[in-house]
């Protein structure tokens, strides 16, 4: 590594506006040498700063990504790091409250960071020289220049910046799938179920029966599905849905028979303590909380060019700066590379984008990979900690990971001055543990919450996740950067392990395709046909019993993953998880499109039961995720794309680029259709003669009735209604004043909306 000669990069600046971080004094075409580069290699930054590399070789066209993406974003790269492996502290300081602390614990614990440290060598050898390369690019930057100026308010100097690595860009990577994928709402459904029986039970109501119909809904608001037709197909079949859902919610009647008092006491504690983490809150609320991504493509027999489109928009959070970074990746030679799209920054893969042969798109799968579990544990006497979690007449060993807090101390003047935090409970409550508790046989399962109880049978909460393990999905970007043909793209599917999506591809031989990546694993009790118990979005049994007071086994449980028999082509999880071809998917369909947006993509969810759907010849139980969106985006989608190819709902049959982009502007509220009617008839019917007072007196309020008038005006639609906002009457990116209908609208909207 050492002995790499001193090559010549050329960087061509073209259009490029101080904004985007040029170096004063240097010109278009000036050469500048790096140490590091084997060859001669080209960056040319477009007018929107976005930048192309050329290379002669994979070595040096990593090693430029790097490079560039730490000219650009090096603190929010260092910032992502720090945050997935929970040391932001050392960056931004312990935080008010000790908020920033507290965050890095929960990461610790969760232990994303050992997590990336294991997949590393699970990687490719191809992967792991890509990871290298790009790592020492992010590092020859810093070497060769000044940091960004937010170290300079934060007292820290290059000495206290790590260097690059390669775990720094796989940790990254998991933290963004583990936000995608990550799920907690088994401890939100078990203690909002048990708030509603001990409610019910008080006041002398089924708590159980009205958790059912008032907080837990599968079925989604609008039952398009992105396959039409699969379960029939893929041989699949459903049982009776009501009797079904029965049977199982009525084995929840007293939650407390399976999850203690003490349990969900401490389960409510933990949900109150990570409500505020940004990093954690994605993982509340999975099932119910809206969000959204949405992609379609339709095949070349219903375009006007006669090949197939692509639409994607992922929805990811709003940041300053962009979470995506957009590049172009060109290596030329007997091995040449052409592709372009966007990555995150920190990391060395476009994730979405195309090359010369293929192109594709995601959103997220929310695909149930998360179990949370009771644990009974066995105390060490003199720590106090747990040295081994009980299971049946078997004991587990949980692992004591060795814990070291540091954090800045920015303002006292002094630069990199970093303090060690002592294990102990903080004046703000934040307790620092010196250790991180693990189960290795679940996954590297962590221990979040040991339970404060009198009892003796001591208890935690631990989760097993698909993500805790090692992986390989950038191995799976790696493959597409070159694939030719479908064949390419699918075997590079094998290897995105966990950060469940749905991905859309299209290729220049006509193929349009979708198939649904990420380790679904099975369930003991789902395997044989029923869910023993509380199903896998509550708290479960981790003992694998019900013990009765002297210890003795009353009777068995079977809440765990089925343990590996059949490893699949790429497998990570030691698990056996649902077979590759019982996955959604479908390549070229009839119809001549497909779609996604969160939504349930083959109709599990559609009868509000999400665990009445047999597998493939009835071997159990087709589990895929109990909810989706509501649909509502992805019913606007087949509608627009259905009402084009029908002549007779004034289409012409074929499908435009203009036509994708109009679809991709569209602002129209679906669900605002349906329940707009419902408001103006209520307030029709609380100014009718006899209505109820209060209504009446309601309706006499001047500013309801404008707010329903505007209603009753407004076309469903949602622009910005600002000057400063982006909308679709603007003209080529440039924004344009709002005119009176679009101000009409967004006041509608905003009403209705909020």
């Amino acid at each position: 590594m050492n002995m790499r000669r001193a090559f010549t990069l050329v960087a061509i600046w073209a259009l490029v506006l101080p904004s985007f971080g040029v170096k004063s004094g240097r010109s278009a075409g000036q050469a500048t040498p790096i140490r590091g580069l084997q060859d001669e290699v080209r960056v040319v930054r477009d007018r929107f700063g976005i930048p192309h590399i050329f290379a002669r070789n994979d070595h040096d066209v990593y090693f430029m990504m790097g490079y560039v993406q730490a000219q650009d974003r090096f603190f929010q790269m260092d910032f992502l790091r720090r945050v997935a492996s929970g040391t932001l502290a050392e960056l931004l300081g312990r935080g008010p409250m000790d908020r920033v602390l507290a965050q890095d614990i929960q990461l610790r614990v969760l232990g994303l960071r050992r997590a990336a440290e294991a997949s590393y060598p699970a990687l490719s050898q191809e992967a792991q020289a890509v990871l290298q390369a790009f790592a020492d690019g992010v590092n020859a930057f810093l070497r060769d220049n000044p940091l960004p100026p937010e170290y300079t308010a934060l007292e820290l100097t290059k000495a206290a910046i790590p260097a690059w690595t390669p775990e720094d860009s796989i940790v990254i990577g998991k933290l963004l799938a583990f936000q995608l994928s990550f799920g907690l709402d088994d401890i939100d459904f078990t203690v909002r179920l048990a708030a509603y029986q001990q409610a019910g039970q008080a006041a002398g109501f089924d708590g159980t029966k009205l958790f059912f119909e008032d907080i837990f809904r599968s079925a989604p608001f609008d039952p398009s599905v992105s396959i039409p037709g699969f379960l029939q197909a893929a041989g699949m079949r459903r049982v009776a849905g009501r009797e079904w859902k029965i049977e199982w919610s009525r084995q929840l009647e007293d939650i407390t028979r399976w999850v203690s008092p003490e349990t969900i006491r401490a389960a409510r504690e933990y949900l109150a303590e990570i409500a505020d983490m940004p990093v954690l809150q994605s993982a509340l609320g999975r099932t119910t909380a809206p969000s959204g991504s949405n992609w379609w493509i339709v095949s070349g027999a219903k375009t006007d060019t006669g090949f197939p489109m692509l639409a994607n928009d992922p929805h990811l959070g709003l940041g300053v700066p962009a979470i995506f970074y957009e590049m172009h990746l060109v290596v030329e030679g007997p091995n040449p590379m052409n592709v372009m799209g966007v990555s995150f920054a920190g990391t060395p893969v476009i994730v979405l984008g195309r090359n010369e042969r293929i192109a594709w798109g995601a959103t997220t799968n929310p695909m149930d990979v998360t179990d949370v579990y009771e644990e009974r544990v066995i105390l060490d006497i003199a720590t106090q900690l747990p040295i081994a979690a009980i299971f049946r007449d078997q004991r587990r060993r949980i692992l004591a990971i060795p814990q070291v807090f540091r954090a800045n101390q920015p303002g006292n003047g002094t630069p990199d001055d970093l303090a060690v935090i002592p294990p102990g409970t903080l004046p703000s409550g934040v307790s620092v543990p010196p250790v991180a508790l693990v189960i290795p046989d679940r996954n590297n399962a962590p221990i979040i919450r040991v339970v404060k109880s009198e009892l003796t049978d001591f208890r935690v909460l631990s989760v097993q996740y698909t993500g805790f393990g090692p992986t390989r999905e950038l191995d799976t970007f790696l493959i597409w950067h070159r694939a030719k043909n479908l064949e390419d793209f699918k075997r590079g599917l094998q290897y995105f392990d966990f950060g469940s999506q749905n991905w859309a591809y299209v290729d220049v031989d006509g193929n349009i395709a979708y198939f649904t990546s990420g380790e679904l694993p099975l369930r003991e009790d789902l395997q044989e046909g029923m869910p023993d118990g509380p199903p896998p979005f509550f708290i479960r049994n981790g003992a694998g019993a019900i013990f009765r007071g002297d210890g003795s086994i009353e009777r068995i449980v079977k809440h765990e993953w089925v343990p590996l028999q059949t490893r699949q082509p790429g497998q990570a999880v030691p698990f056996e998880i649902l077979p590759f071809e019982e996955m959604p998917q479908v390549v070229n369909p009839a119809q001549g499109f497909i779609a996604n947006a969160n939504n349930d993509p083959i109709g599990t969810t559609l009868d509000n039961n999400p665990l009445n759907q047999l597998r493939r010849g009835g071997r159990g139980i087709l589990y895929l995720n109990p909810g989706y969106s509501i649909g509502a985006r992805m019913g606007r989608i087949v509608r627009l794309i259905q009402r084009e190819l029908d002549p007779a709902q004034g289409g012409d049959g074929r499908i435009s680029l203009d036509d994708m982009e109009r679809f991709q502007a569209n602002v129209q509220m679906l669900d605002a259709e349906v329940f707009v009617p419902y408001i103006r008839q209520a307030f029709a019917n609380a100014r009718a003669s006899g209505a109820p007072a209060p209504l009446a007196a309601l309706a006499q309020d001047a500013r309801v009735a404008e707010a329903v008038d505007r209603l009753a005006r407004w076309d469903f639609s949602a622009p910005t209604g600002i000057p400063e906002g982006y909308d679709a009457s603007d003209v080529n990116g440039e924004r344009q004043p709002p005119s009176p209908e679009e101000i009409a609208a967004s006041v509608a909207a905003t009403i209705y909306s909020v």
